[in-house]
């Protein structure tokens, strides 16, 4: 049974209408600074505020990678757990995003999806359920990429002082800090998303098979 549609214009548009075309747009593409988020450096991965609470009374966790899918997921852990990390810092009932040190499991991300060791990668989580446990799924093909500010030595800095007047030594700092916070893509992203077509819950998971945890990639906490 038809709808009944007092519109000209939507009644056209019904009757010819079709995904064929059309593209899923992408979440990265828009703001998104309370959705649970990882960082990954060539050193270090950190968990935003979001993504803490959003596994609640959380404070160790496991790591686990799967290489085919180019997925991280995050599950809740005990502290006496093997291969637990402790991803953030309880303080009077309240937790605290920290720092997670690992260059060589970092360098095997980076070397895995042949990322740029000058860049930071942010990656969105997705909260699912499985198997009666919370677990957050990080598509590491879905990264947000930033270029990291310089980090320079002394005499480096010297060097510039000498070459360059006030005015362009500050110019440049600024550049480099305006790049520092804006995202990219690899192919300079012309594109909205993946068709409808091909659209689908990427994040459903059947099963853990594929993924290996931190000790086997050799993290190391420091």
């Amino acid at each position: 049974m038809d709808t009944f549609i007092d519109d000209e214009k939507a009644a056209e548009i019904q009757k010819t209408f079709s995904y064929n075309g059309y593209q899923t747009v992408r979440r990265e593409l828009f703001a998104h600074l309370r959705e649970p988020q990882m960082t990954i450096r060539k050193d270090s991965i950190t968990f935003n505020t979001a993504c803490i609470e959003g596994l609640e009374d959380t404070v160790y966790i496991q790591i686990l990678v799967n290489q085919d899918q180019k997925r991280l997921v995050i599950k809740k852990c005990e502290k006496d757990d093997r291969d637990s990390l402790r991803w953030c810092i309880q303080k009077n009932d309240k937790r605290k995003s920290r720092k997670i040190t690992g260059r060589q499991f970092c360098n095997m991300i980076y070397k895995m999806m042949s990322w740029d060791n000058l860049c930071r990668y942010k990656i969105l989580g997705h909260r699912i359920d499985y198997q009666g446990e919370t677990l957050y799924v990080f598509e590491l093909d879905d990264a947000e990429i930033f270029r990291e500010r310089p980090k320079r030595t002394k005499a480096e800095l010297e060097k510039l002082r000498e070459e360059m007047t006030p005015e362009e030594l500050e110019a440049m700092k600024q550049r480099e800090a305006k790049a520092s916070r804006t995202p990219f893509y690899p192919g300079d992203l012309d594109t909205y998303g993946v068709p409808v077509e091909k659209h689908e819950d990427r994040v459903s998971l059947q099963s853990l098979d594929g993924f290996a945890g931190q000790q086997e990639l050799q993290l190391q906490n420091q």
